[in-house]
């Protein structure tokens, strides 16, 4: 997964970011992460074409959303009107999905390795916006449906999208990095 991940980061007028504040990203992210948003919109749809439906209409609408959440993750993390702590924790989040190895590796599962990267950055962006979400994420939010409404059916269905045991490690991994996260 990280070799079509693409650094640094250039904004809209092809500036460098060097991730030290000085370029502003106010409306639209990087080519690099748009060029990435699109690999993993065609991976994933390739994915999903092949296996002609045997992933179940559940697993198969929840790795539609994957790109979708990546790309709202990255332009929150560069959005400097969201406060840095909750850019921290998104960037977290963030890193999680472009790390090759991680609890359902993508290199070895394929996309259905996005499904534990979705999980955590759903309840990522609960926990880390609260009541205050919307006023951040309307802006930058590409999906088709209300972005609340995406998280809360995530998360409810969390734990049979990955298996018990994936969720439990993925609650026990957002409680180390100070996460209280909800059975």
């Amino acid at each position: 997964m990280s070799e079509d991940f693409e650094a640094p980061f250039t904004d809209e007028t092809g500036s460098e970011d060097t991730g030290d504040g000085d370029t502003a990203l106010d409306t639209l992210p990087s080519s690099g992460l748009l060029s990435f948003y699109d690999r993993l919109r065609r991976r994933v749809q390739d994915f999903l074409e092949e296996r002609g439906g045997s992933l179940g209409s559940t697993a198969t609408d929840y790795l539609l959303l994957v790109p979708d959440v990546f790309i709202l993750l990255a332009r929150l993390s560069l959005d400097k009107q969201v406060p840095k702590e909750q850019r921290a924790l998104i960037g977290s989040a963030l890193a999680y999905f472009v790390i090759p190895i991680d609890i359902l590796p993508e290199a070895f599962m394929g996309p259905v390795g996005y499904l534990d990267d979705l999980v955590l950055s759903a309840m990522v962006l609960s926990r880390a916006f609260g009541d205050q979400l919307e006023p951040y994420t309307d802006r930058h939010w590409s999906g088709s449906e209300k972005l609340r409404t995406v998280l809360a059916d995530v998360a409810h269905t969390a734990e049979s999208l990955v298996g018990k045991d994936v969720y439990g490690k993925l609650m026990t991994l957002l409680r180390k990095k100070g996460l209280d996260v909800e059975a």
